[in-house]
């Protein structure tokens, strides 16, 4: 029997957020505004000498598009089929595809790279602070993490610039520019000289520079993520998206972790003194080689067809516009809309992978007191393997069973249970962790626990981001609302939380409230996103892009 017409749309709804249903979206298969059936892309033929294109109207008959942008009505169902919209198709059909092996490597080394810089900076704070800043102990500390911050308010420009380049020209020249840029940022920190340590000390105008290539650096890395991202969803088979498009996520914080376990073998190799001097400039150089081969892999990417299919129609339909601008003149409530929801969401897991995997080391190994503290080197080594095996390992572990057993559910299930869980244990963890020295498997259960908890966030982000927007506009507007929830929550995450933890009026684990804030504000915005009215903005924006 048939279903009705709206438990048709709420199935239809439903399905967008499932991983097979994300995949579908992203491949081009979109609801039309009147809730009836999808709009095909592929189905669309060009003519070449007129220009003419069927598409499907509001009312759901097929209209012809002429050169003047008015349309012709020319009956329900019926399309034009010509040998110059077959010949696009062959041309496009003829791309060498992109190896899985180049796809992985390329990913896991750029993404590495970026957060690999973040992570030495974060893990060799103390040493930066002293080289770079004059002050008292806290004055250095909350400087330092205010020049990690500055690389985080560069990122939005970046993400920004690298997409109009990503979604107007390729992914793969966007990609390119971002592994050159941080590679060349990596090497420019380790040879840096510093305000006050060393023969090669030149006073104040070093904190200057290492600020102007914190920012570079943050320019670099703004389309890094969300490029790679986008770039495996669009190159893999469907039944394994959410899984691969989760390697960016994970490797990233695999980044993250091998910077902390080069500064763990730098911190018991080397006496304090050579540390300050050039151990941490020992971490920045050995990420440049990373940048190297990354960017030799991304050279043998091509584009996916998915992508060059859609974006060459667009260009035809609409006189090269880019696609983010006309959508900002054709749609502007539902784009901002959609991107202030993504930001938010954006921002509970940027303070939450910062918080965890860059934050509580600081306070379990010197916030908590010189009496309770774990030693640097202790403090680094449990860092380093949680980071690698509870979030890095965790998130690919949890994606799998995810794309295995747990397909069908909406990807905004898990990343709503997650944060809601997190709202009430964050406080708890922390609790546990601020026993310091006198319970270690209090501080491991604690900041292991909070990891856990965090996976069904991490797994599905990616693909849940990829689904919110049609192809052509992903990487702009995933890239603004990714490195604008970078900025405002994950950059700021250590000196907000360093500030409220030396606060006499709030107590030792005030941060933790904090971070259970973000996580609300985490957990009400997918949930908004699941209003009807904003699941029509959605479904707007993709016919605009497409029609």
């Amino acid at each position: 029997m048939a279903a009705s017409a709206g438990e048709a749309d709420v199935e239809g709804e439903n399905m967008m957020d499932t991983p097979a249903g994300a995949a579908a979206a992203n491949s081009g298969g979109l609801p039309s505004r009147d809730g009836g059936e999808g709009i095909e892309m592929e189905s669309i033929n060009l003519h070449a000498s007129d220009a003419l294109e069927s598409v499907p109207s509001a009312s759901g008959e097929a209209t012809q598009l002429v050169p003047d942008g008015s349309m012709l009505s020319t009956g329900k169902n019926k399309s034009l089929a010509i040998s110059a919209g077959d010949a696009l198709e062959e041309d496009l059909m003829l791309q060498p595809p992109t190896s899985l092996k180049n796809l992985i490597i390329s990913s896991v080394f750029g993404n590495m790279l970026e957060w690999y810089d973040f992570g030495v900076f974060a893990s060799f704070s103390t040493e930066i602070s002293k080289a770079f800043f004059t002050g008292g102990r806290l004055e250095e500390l909350l400087e330092v993490y205010g020049v990690f911050a500055v690389a985080f308010f560069a990122r939005p420009v970046g993400g920004f610039l690298l997409g109009l380049i990503g979604d107007r020209y390729a992914r793969t020249l966007s990609l390119q520019i971002s592994v050159v840029a941080m590679g060349i940022s990596a090497l420019i920190i380790s040879i840096l000289p510093t305000n006050s340590v060393g023969s090669y000390a030149i006073g104040p105008t070093a904190t200057v520079l290492i600020v102007i290539v914190r920012v570079v650096q943050g320019l670099s890395v703004g389309g890094e993520m969300v490029g790679s991202m986008l770039y495996m969803v669009e190159n893999v088979p469907p039944k394994w998206k959410l899984t691969v498009s989760c390697v960016p996520m994970a490797s990233a914080i695999a980044g993250t972790g091998t910077g902390y376990l080069i500064s763990a073998i730098i911190t018991g190799s080397l006496s304090e003194e050579q540390r300050l001097l050039w151990g941490w400039r020992l971490a920045f150089a050995l990420g440049v080689p990373a940048g190297a081969v990354g960017f030799m892999f991304r050279t043998c990417l091509s584009e996916s067809h998915s992508f060059s299919s859609a974006i060459k129609k667009f260009r035809h339909r609409h006189q090269n516009q880019h696609p983010f601008f006309y959508a900002l003149k054709m749609e502007p409530l539902a784009l901002v809309v959609l991107s202030l929801l993504s930001m938010v969401v954006c921002g509970y897991y940027a303070a939450t992978i910062w918080y965890n995997q860059a934050w509580l080391e600081e306070f379990y190994t010197e916030l908590i007191g010189p009496t309770l503290g774990l030693t640097e080197l202790q403090g680094r080594i449990l860092n380093t393997f949680l980071i690698y095996f509870g979030l890095a390992g965790g998130s690919m572990v949890t994606a799998v069973i995810i794309d295995t057993r747990g397909s069908k559910v909406p990807l905004f299930y898990y990343i709503a249970v997650s944060g809601s869980f997190l709202v009430i244990l964050t406080p708890v963890f922390l609790w546990l962790m601020s026993f310091g020295n006198r319970c270690y498997a209090c501080v491991i259960g604690g900041q292991l626990g909070g990891m856990l908890f965090f996976l069904p966030t991490i797994a599905p982000l990616a693909l849940f981001l990829v689904s919110q927007f049609p192809v052509q506009l992903q990487y702009t507007s995933i890239a603004l609302s990714y490195n604008v929830g970078q900025a405002c929550f994950g950059g700021t995450m250590p000196y907000v939380a360093t500030s409220m933890t030396f606060s006499d009026k709030l107590p030792l684990i005030a941060p933790s409230y904090y971070v259970s804030f973000l996580a609300m504000l985490g957990v009400a915005s997918v949930l908004l996103g699941r209003l009807q009215r904003v699941r029509k903005l959605v479904e707007d924006l993709g016919f605009t892009m497409n029609s």
